[in-house]
Order: structure tokens, then C-alpha cells, then sequence
């Protein structure tokens, strides 16, 4: 028999990682590949084998390990599977939610097959043929969670806080006698429903709930109606999610757009004569049908006529698992690895120099890759129905990828232009610029003081860009387009209040005006679909005609009129003291900043936000602050004395903070980081793992909050990205400009590849799709990539991309 050797510990180590669902080099799962995959019985890693490829032999010869558990699967025959799922009545059982206790788990639609397998005579023993000993060892293996499952059960967390309103509300009974704890709560104060109830806490008004997209539940958002009509009252709490367990209990807070808790539930709703002790939940959390949107959601898989879109498959057309509320992320991964600027980045990457790919960005990059182009998951064959393809999960990058983002480990909804934007920045940060690099280009803002008609252009290297919906005022009957938002955001805007730092006029007038001076390969454009209404952001849901070619010739980087002037000052060496500029103290606009802060934004980010916008939109600073959510120096206070404070973006990089050079860091840079709150040893480590970089520092002081602070030899940044940065300016700059600094980077054509669209409410709830122009069978195609589901669309589907179009990648044409 064969016996567990020596090396092989007989219990498995407590909070060891297991992989079990997949190979850690690919998508194969015991489910997918015939050979099932082999778990290594001493690094508890999957690995998976078949006529074309070998890992377990690759381990094998890399370890000397040559004892695995082989786990495989095949689906039992159909009637067995009927009985689960069907009742006894033929009826088809109610589907499964998420977050509710499975009665049937997905291996039970499987019969498993377990094996030891020894590589060394490529031999499958059974459990009859292996002492107890060994087997024991596959027993604990089976019995444990799996990395994923660990990560899952982690993610699935949701910390919902109280906001200001909540904390402070005082309930008024003057409408309690609408709702009786003895009898059933009633209907919505304005209309005849009876579910979908929401009762403000302020003064016991019900009133129904919104309509969400992708659900059954009704509701003519007749309690937000309540909070327009009455701002003072912006807390609602939803009457069928009331239990006994309070922390489940659904509130939302109107002015801050967002769930919260209430303090003290039980007290507040005594109020209205509820009892939340025998109070029981009749209809579904908002996390729940959050989740039903997402898993379940078909956005119009149907023809002109009602026909269903024909399913698509082969390379480059395979669907990805939604893990929950990941749509946002598998729309993103789906356009960027359509790009050929990506493919021939993974392409001449390799696994050689990688240790732990679960943990290297490479190696999941080349797992992506392959689970998309290889075409072998793209086939029919998932249990969720015939439309649903076998497809891959991306669950070890989507761990990697955000698990340093207080947002982005979660299993949460989230933004999946604020996704792409980290990915981005996370990618450089790993790689360095050379994946991302087609997507960087350089964007000019002029400002020109209208009183002396001296100013400044400032440069800045962007890898997307963001832009407005026309204003009500400047729209024709003609259809919104990207070419017409553009050009709302280049116009130019008069600036109030400003401060000339030439001629000291203030309050005084500025001009401002922007353009591209280089063009990207690719270009990512972003809709700014989110504005305020009675101060609370909503979506806007204009549509947006498709424009499949676009020329950004017209919106050229503005240069000095005549009988314009730069400011000399911005030119000076810096001298603070003596600059006139240093007693100029920046003053945020007061109504804009408290209608900033009353949104729930941090002091220090609305300042920012004003300072970098022309203190004086509060919409156009919102925005920024949206869009700049991931820049841990969003946070930083603004600095007088730095010209590019409040553009978290440009915060100086030639800054000496490493002293000496043998790791005795400058003692005003530890005090720059210390006066942030962050402790003298860590903030001293920071600039040593950033090489001095104070920018790099802040980043990694943020993603790193629970360091010990002790300085380990060797580690630092393995890529310096501000200099990436600086040499990539001056590349670009010489590629815009001749001699006579004329712009000369004329290939200004660009053709329209893929769109991010999203329905919902906010781009953090809803559900994310993404529709990418292919070339099938030598015809260019619109093909809807729905997480699992890939479908060719006709020209009905294309009002949909009009409708909901939200980010917006281009091609530069040859």
C-alpha cells in the first residue's frame, strides 16, 4: 500500500492556503477537465494536466513533490439532476440566494471521483490502496475551505456606519397613526403599493421605494420624493427588512446616497409604535437584490423581434463568472484584454520567475489571457441554463488586484470607471508603465487672468479622461454625442474669484481652456453621468449616439493668444518666503465647500477639489473628487506654498528626502508624513521602500496601514514609476513638438472598440455589460459580453449602448 511519507505532515497546518478549485496556472477545474486537477499534498497547490500542457509535471520537476490528490467531476445523469432541481410537483425550486444557507451545493450535481496520484509512475491509487494515514491527509483537504472560499467568506463583510444624519436623527411620532405594530404595515402614503415600503425616520411618512433595474419588486420612488420635498428629512428605513437582528436592518441615508446605520434603531422606531423585538423580515435586503441583479440579469439578450440573441463562442468570446458583484470588474478586463496593446504585452510575458503566481500580476495576466484567447472554456455547459457558458473566474486576480483597496477586496458593488482608473494606477505601480503606456497621453490647461491677461498652461499625463454631459441650456434637438461632451469639456469657462499671482486683482476673473496635446493609442473617455439634484448626486441616464469614428483634431491644447503673457512666477525657482504668491492663502468658496461637506466628503478633499477646479463649481468639484477617490494623496492637506497643490496628481517628485543616501532620511520629509498622522518609524520606512519618492511614500503608507514600521534589507519599490513618468513626459513632449515647439503629432483618428454600460441608480449599484466590435467571419460586430452570457447583437441592442453607455474605449485608426 502506498504510505505518507516522512516529508508530508499528517495534519494540515491550521490557516495554511488551500488551492482546490483551480490550477493556479489556469482556468482547468475538476469540473472542466477531464484529468480533474492535482493538488500538491505538501504546498496544498492545484495544478492540472492534459495532451497539450503539464503543470503537475512541471511542479514535479521543479519540487521533486510527486504526490498529489487528484479530484475530478462529471455530472450526474439528468434525472438525478431534476430532483434537485425540481419539487415534487415538476415545479422548478426557487432560485438559491447568495446570502441565504444553500440546501443544495453545487457539487451535489456532480459525482467526484478522489484519487492519490503519483506522479513518479503516473498512477491513480484509490482509498483502498493507500494507508489511513495518507488518505487522512486528502480527507483534511477536502474538508477545509479553499482560498477562494476563504477570500469569498471574507469579502461578502459589508461595514455599514452611521452618517451624520442618522446619528443625530430625532423621530416625530406626528404621523404614527399611519402605521399600527398590530396589523400590517399599510401602502405608500402618494400610491396604492404595499411592498417596497420605506418609512422616514424623522416623521413616519411611508413611502414606496425605487424601481430596481433587474428586479420584480415595484416602486414609484415616492419616499425620495418625500426627501426633494422635505431635505431636512433624509433618513428612510425599509419596513420589510425589519428584525429582531437590527444590524440587517435596511436604512438609507438620502443627502450622503448611501446605506447607514442608525443608532439605536429600537428607541427611534418605538416612536412609530414599532417593535422591533417581534418584528420579522418579509422582503429582501438591498445586498440581496443587489446580488439578484447581478446573477440573474439578462440586459435585453433579445432581437428586434423578441428572438433571443444567438450565443457566440470560440477565442476571444468567453464569458466570465460573476463572483457576486464583480460585473464591474469582468466588463473591464473584457474590453482591456480586446485591446491588441494588451495582447502583445502578455504575449512576451512567462510563469519562469514566478514563485507564487496566485500572488505575481504577471502570471495572473497570462492566466487571463489564456482563459479568454485559448478558447477552451468558451462552451456551453454552465447549470445556471443553456445561456450561460462554462467561462472562467477570475477570483485569485480579482483578490491580488484589489487587496490593498479598502473598496476593491470587497465583495461590493463598485465604479467601474473608479476600477479602471486603480487598475491602471496598480498596474504601473507593479509592472512600471510599459503595459498601460498606449493609454497615456498629454492633456494642457490654460488659465488666463482676464484683468491682466497673464497666466499659465499646465501640463499633466493622464491615462483616461472624464467628461460632461452637455448643460439643459446648450442642448439641441440634435442626439448627445462623445464628440459634443468633449467640447463641453474643453470650452472655455470663466473662472470667479480668482487670484492672479501677477497682478494681484482680487477678487478677480479668469479664462480657463484645455486640449490634448499628444493622442493616446488607446482612449478611454468616461461619462460624467452622475450630477446633483437638490444636492444629492444622481445618475443621469441622457443618451449618447454612437459614433464610431471620432477626430480629436479640433481639440487641440490652447496656446497663448496674442496679447497674452505666461506668469513668469510659475518659471521661478521656488522661493516661498520671498514669492508674492505666499501670502495669498487660498480661501474655498464657503457656499460650494458646505455644500461639499454636506454631501459627507472629508474637509480636506472638498479644499482640494475647489482648489483644483476654480472654487467655484460645486458639481465640477464633486466630480473631481469622484474621479481622484483612489489617489491616496487625495487626503493630503493642501500646501500654500506647492504651485501644484490640489491636483493630487502633481505633487512634486524631485523633492531630496533621502538624505545621505545609506537610508538616513531627510528629517523635514519624515515631519511632511508624521504631521499626517503616520508614526515617525513608518513614515521613515515609507521613504525607504519609496527611494526617497515623497509621493510613493504617502501611496504606500496608505496601502500598507498595519506595518510594523522595521526596515528589511532589499525592500523596496521594484519599479520607480515617477521617473517611468518623467521620461515618458519627455518622450511625448518631443513627439507633439518641433523645434519651434509646434504641435506635430497630427494622427488625430480614432475608431470606436468597446463600451462599458451600466444600469442602475449609482455606478455603485446596478450591473455593468460590455459590448466589444469584433471581426466574426471577416464582418465587424457588436458582441455583448454579460458575464457568463456572450452573444452577437443585432441593431436593437444598440439603443441599449445609447442609453447606458458609460465608458468609452477608441483605437487610434492606422
Amino acid at each position: 500500500m502506498l504510505d505518507l511519507p516522512s516529508d508530508i505532515p499528517a495534519n494540515v497546518p491550521l490557516g495554511v492556503k488551500i488551492y482546490k478549485d483551480q490550477c493556479i496556472y489556469n482556468y482547468d477545474t475538476p469540473e472542466n477537465n477531464e484529468l480533474g486537477i492535482d493538488i500538491d499534498l505538501k504546498t496544498y497547490r492545484a495544478y492540472s494536466r492534459n495532451k497539450d500542457y503539464n503543470f503537475t509535471k512541471q511542479n514535479y520537476e521543479q519540487t521533486g513533490d510527486y504526490l498529489y490528490l487528484n479530484i475530478r467531476r462529471a455530472l450526474k445523469p439528468q434525472e438525478e439532476i431534476n430532483k434537485l432541481l425540481y419539487d415534487d410537483n415538476g415545479e422548478k425550486s426557487p432560485k438559491i440566494q447568495k446570502l441565504e444557507i444553500k440546501n443544495v451545493k453545487e457539487e451535489d450535481y456532480y459525482i467526484t471521483q478522489l484519487a492519490i496520484y503519483d506522479i513518479r509512475d503516473e498512477r491513480l491509487y484509490t482509498q483502498e490502496e493507500v494507508t489511513s494515514k495518507l488518505w487522512g491527509v486528502a480527507e483534511q483537504i477536502l474538508e477545509r475551505n479553499s482560498l477562494n472560499k476563504e477570500n469569498e467568506i471574507k469579502q461578502w463583510e459589508q461595514e455599514i456606519v452611521p452618517c451624520p444624519h442618522s446619528i443625530d436623527l430625532q423621530p416625530n411620532n406626528e404621523r404614527a397613526s399611519e402605521l399600527d405594530s398590530r396589523t400590517e404595515p399599510g401602502k405608500c402614503h402618494e400610491c396604492e403599493l404595499t411592498e417596497n415600503l420605506w418609512i422616514c425616520l424623522h416623521c413616519g411618512q411611508l413611502g414606496c421605494g425605487r424601481q430596481q433595474y433587474g428586479s420584480t419588486l415595484k416602486g414609484n420612488g415616492h419616499a425620495l420624493k418625500h426627501y426633494e420635498e422635505t431635505p431636512t428629512h433624509p433618513v428612510a428605513l425599509k419596513l420589510g427588512s425589519l428584525s429582531k437582528e437590527s444590524e440587517s436592518c435596511d436604512a438609507y441615508c438620502y443627502q450622503c446616497n448611501d446605506e447607514v446605520k442608525v443608532p439605536d434603531l429600537a428607541a427611534k422606531l418605538k416612536v412609530f409604535n414599532i417593535d422591533l423585538e417581534t418584528a420579522k423580515k418579509t422582503e429582501k435586503s438591498l445586498v440581496e437584490l443587489n446580488i439578484d441583479q447581478n446573477l440573474n440579469w439578462d440586459f435585453r439578450l433579445e432581437g428586434a423581434n423578441g428572438e433571443k440573441l444567438p450565443a457566440v463562442y470560440g477565442k476571444g468570446l468567453t464569458g466570465m463568472q460573476n463572483l457576486g458583484n464583480s460585473c464591474y470588474l469582468n466588463s473591464v478586463l473584457q474590453a482591456l484584454l480586446d485591446l491588441d496593446s494588451y495582447k502583445q504585452f502578455i504575449l512576451q510575458l512567462d510563469f519562469s520567475s514566478s514563485k507564487d503566481p496566485t500572488e505575481d500580476i504577471k502570471a495572473q495576466l497570462i492566466k487571463l489571457y489564456d482563459g479568454v484567447w485559448s478558447g477552451r472554456y468558451s462552451i456551453p455547459g454552465s447549470l445556471k441554463g443553456e445561456d450561460y457558458q462554462l467561462g472562467i473566474k477570475p477570483s485569485d486576480f480579482k483578490t491580488l488586484i484589489g487587496k490593498d483597496h479598502e473598496e476593491f477586496k470587497t465583495q461590493r458593488q463598485q465604479d467601474a470607471l473608479e476600477f479602471l482608473q486603480y487598475f491602471f494606477s496598480k498596474t504601473d505601480q507593479m509592472l512600471g508603465l510599459k503595459l498601460n503606456e498606449n493609454f497615456k497621453f498629454l492633456f494642457d490647461t490654460k488659465i488666463v487672468c482676464a484683468n491682466c491677461n497673464h497666466g499659465s498652461i499646465k501640463e499633466e499625463l493622464l491615462d483616461n479622461i472624464s467628461v460632461p454631459l452637455p448643460a439643459e441650456e446648450n442642448k439641441n434637438s440634435e442626439s448627445t454625442t462623445i464628440e459634443k461632451c468633449l467640447r463641453s469639456l474643453v470650452a472655455k469657462e470663466a473662472i470667479a474669484d480668482y487670484q492672479c499671482d501677477h497682478c494681484h486683482h482680487s477678487p478677480g476673473m479668469a479664462y480657463k481652456s484645455s486640449g490634448f496635446s499628444t493622442y493616446p493609442r488607446n482612449l478611454v473617455i468616461g461619462v460624467q453621468r452622475i450630477k446633483l439634484k437638490n444636492w444629492t448626486p444622481v445618475k443621469v441616464e441622457d443618451p449618447i449616439s454612437l459614433e464610431y469614428e471620432l477626430d480629436l483634431s479640433t481639440f487641440e491644447a490652447p496656446k497663448f493668444a496674442t496679447g497674452e503673457s505666461e506668469n513668469q512666477l510659475e518659471n521661478r525657482e521656488e522661493n516661498t518666503d520671498a514669492s508674492p504668491s505666499s501670502s495669498l492663502k487660498f480661501v474655498p468658496n464657503a457656499d460650494a465647500l458646505e455644500m461639499l461637506l454636506s454631501m459627507g466628503f472629508p474637509e480636506v478633499r472638498c479644499i482640494n477639489a475647489l482648489h483644483a477646479t476654480g472654487n467655484s463649481d460645486t458639481e465640477m468639484a464633486m466630480n473631481w473628487i469622484l474621479a481622484n477617490m483612489d489617489d491616496p494623496t487625495i487626503d493630503v492637506p493642501l500646501d500654500e506654498n506647492n504651485k501644484n497643490s490640489g491636483n493630487t496628481s502633481e505633487i512634486p517628485t524631485n523633492v531630496d528626502v533621502v538624505g545621505d543616501g545609506n537610508g538616513a532620511e531627510n528629517d523635514a520629509s519624515i515631519g511632511n508624513l508624521t504631521e499626517m498622522g503616520f508614526s515617525y518609524q513608518l513614515s521613515k520606512k515609507a521613504l525607504h521602500v519609496s527611494k526617497g519618492d515623497l509621493e510613493a511614500a504617502v501611496a504606500w503608507l496608505f496601502d500598507n496601514p498595519d506595518d510594523d514600521g522595521i526596515i528589511v534589507e532589499n525592500d523596496e519599490l521594484k519599479v520607480d514609476v515617477k521617473k517611468e513618468e518623467r521620461e515618458l513626459i519627455k518622450t511625448l513632449q518631443g513627439q507633439a513638438h518641433d523645434s519651434n515647439n509646434n504641435l506635430v503629432n497630427r494622427k488625430t483618428r480614432y475608431n470606436l472598440k468597446s463600451v462599458i454600460c451600466h444600469k442602475g441608480t449609482s455606478p455603485h449599484t446596478g450591473h455593468y455589460v460590455v459590448f466589444i466590435r469584433k471581426l466574426i467571419d471577416g464582418k465587424w460586430t457588436w458582441v455583448l459580453f454579460n458575464d457568463e452570457k456572450v452573444v452577437v447583437c443585432d441593431e436593437n441592442s444598440l439603443a441599449e449602448i445609447e442609453k447606458t453607455g458609460y465608458i468609452y474605449i477608441y483605437e487610434k485608426a492606422e
